[in-house]
């Protein structure tokens, strides 16, 4: 799916390429549950 709203891990870090390898396991899951969760709630505005 393609939004400005929404974005992938992997979209995220092409914007961020400071981002340590050695972290990036860690941030991953933590920032993608984040996008689904704004996600959702823009989603719960809308309707």
């Amino acid at each position: 799916m393609e939004t400005e709203y929404y974005k992938t891990w992997e979209k995220y870090k092409e914007k961020h390429p400071e981002i340590d390898e050695k972290l990036e396991g860690k941030m991953a899951p933590k920032m993608q549950q984040y996008e689904e969760m704004m996600f959702i709630f823009v989603l719960n505005l809308l309707m």
